[in-house]
């Protein structure tokens, strides 16, 4: 379950947040995927169990995975892998079991056909889940192509999901007819320095 020390007046939603990585060599793929499976992370002392998983990967492997599938297609340049993150709310009631299955639901419906690390953060006090997902797809070796709507459909089919297990979401909001980003929205809601 979550540690305590939240401050007081924060409020944070589940929500999907891209990360992006602008170096794309193999050894920074490593990097990225080192830094999301460390063990004191994704080790949940509660459980026993350490949550990195692979979606059509074997998730402590998956470096040497994605590689394998860009040398079976001939596609080793460019862009090699993507990063987003899933987020829960400070205050929900959810243990880091549930989250990692919402986690690898949420993967496998997001990027079919494609080879995805996910592993659920456990030592900080917001649980958070990091996907790190293969730019080539293992099936058709054709690249996954992000457009300018790919996080907004991505966002909401993670509040479809969350909302079948019920948690909470992150309202869409809009002023004067533009849309602002999760984090100026946090912000609003929190009162600090976007005006509503």
């Amino acid at each position: 379950m979550r540690k305590s020390g939240v401050s007081a007046g924060v409020i944070d939603l589940a929500t999907i947040t891209y990360i992006k990585e602008t170096r794309q060599r193999p050894s920074d793929m490593q990097r990225v995927m080192d830094y999301c499976m460390q063990e004191k992370k994704t080790w949940d002392e509660e459980t026993g169990i350490r949550f990195v998983t692979g979606i059509n990967c074997d998730g402590l492997n998956s470096v040497t995975e994605f590689e394998a599938t860009k040398a079976a297609w001939n596609t080793d340049e460019g862009i090699r892998f993507y990063q987003y993150v899933q987020s829960f709310s400070l205050e929900e009631d959810i243990a880091h079991k549930q989250a990692h299955e919402i986690a690898l639901e949420f993967a496998a419906k997001a990027w079919p056909g494609h080879e995805v690390l996910v592993a659920t953060h456990c030592d900080a006090a917001h649980i958070h889940s990091h996907f790190v997902i293969n730019s080539v797809s293992f099936e058709t070796g054709l690249k996954l192509r992000q457009h300018p709507t790919t996080l907004l459909e991505l966002r909401q089919l993670n509040d479809e999901l969350c909302a079948a297990h019920g948690l909470s979401t992150l309202k869409p909001y809009e002023k004067g007819g533009t849309k602002i980003s999760a984090r100026e929205y946090r912000a609003a809601i929190s009162g600090e320095s976007y005006v509503i």
